[in-house]
């Protein structure tokens, strides 16, 4: 009987225990991580102009700004500051007090821009020039059986002509009295020689004019480089002028001399589209030809101004 009852109250006692339900325990997932996203550096525009090339002196001070290839970029004046643009390599914009748009077709200058006023160049089946209008007075060009440039009309009132040597080289400009052009042994031009006008032209190293003298320039215009070899300064000497220009390159330095010095003193006749005298000596000396004449009107004036 004792029995029976410890296995009863055994019974009871293991029935009435509290039963411990677990939660199920949830499997782990990983957070996925998400990248940031990256932000991109903040970009500064570069200036574009590489090298530099001071003048000073009783003028003022100018800073020339160029690019790595020695392309014009930046002409900076008190009160005036002009800026060149270029595509594919050739000049499409000048900017400043006045702009200046030049366009292109087929690789050839089409058209020159300022506002209202526009240059239209007209070329033949061969790529000649051989019209260009919208100058006070438009420009007719001829040519002869070698393709030389023969002949150039302002209008009606006149025509430039230029004769030829047996090496191509321009030796007589004619409009009214001839004018007489002599070389030297380097192929350069020295001598422009007419009884109204006359002046030498004075080589340096490196093929670098360094003065100009005759009727023409009065007392002269001397330009000396250096005093070291190669050069990184020049001093310019003229009447109301002494200027001094300074570049840490020497190719930098020539290439701002040399159209500083054709843009304000061998482009002679500023107000006419064609001089004969500063053709030769542009195409002589820059190795260029009519269009990229034409085209130097415009880019000169801020040497100029």
């Amino acid at each position: 009987m004792k029995v029976v009852l410890f296995l009863l109250l055994l019974l009871v006692a293991c029935s009435s225990a509290p039963v411990e339900h677990k939660e199920p325990v949830q499997p782990v997932v990983p957070q996925q991580v998400v990248a940031p996203v990256p932000v991109a550096p903040l970009k500064f525009l570069e200036d574009p102009v590489t090298r530099t090339v001071k003048q000073s002196g009783s003028l003022g001070t100018f800073v020339y700004g160029l690019s790595e290839d020695n392309r014009l970029l930046r002409v900076e004046k008190t009160g005036a500051l002009w800026q060149y643009s270029y595509e594919n390599g050739k000049l499409t914009a000048i900017s400043g007090s006045q702009n200046y748009e030049f366009l292109y077709v087929q690789d050839k200058l089409s058209e020159i821009e300022s506002g209202p006023n526009k240059l239209f160049f007209k070329y033949d089946d061969r790529n000649r020039l051989i019209e260009v209008k919208g100058f006070q007075e438009t420009l007719y060009m001829q040519y002869d059986s070698l393709n030389r440039l023969h002949g150039v009309k302002r209008g009606v009132a006149g025509e430039t002509v230029f004769d030829y040597d047996d090496k191509n080289f321009i030796k007589r400009i004619t409009r009214g009295p001839a004018i007489n052009v002599f070389y030297d042994d380097k192929s350069r031009i020295r001598n422009f020689d007419a009884d109204d006008t006359k002046f030498i032209i004075g080589y340096w190293r490196d093929n670098k004019v360094i003065s100009l003298s005759g009727k023409t320039f009065g007392v002269g215009l001397t330009l000396s480089y250096g005093p070291d070899y190669p050069p990184y300064d020049a001093k310019l000497i003229f009447t109301g002028e002494d200027s001094e220009f300074t570049a840490a390159y020497t190719d930098t330095l020539y290439s701002v001399v040399d159209d500083y010095v054709y843009c304000k003193y061998m482009r002679r006749l500023k107000d006419v589209s064609f001089d004969g005298i500063s053709y030769a000596f542009f195409n002589n000396y820059f190795k260029k030809g009519l269009p990229e004449y034409l085209a130097m009107q415009f880019a000169c004036i801020p040497y100029e101004s």
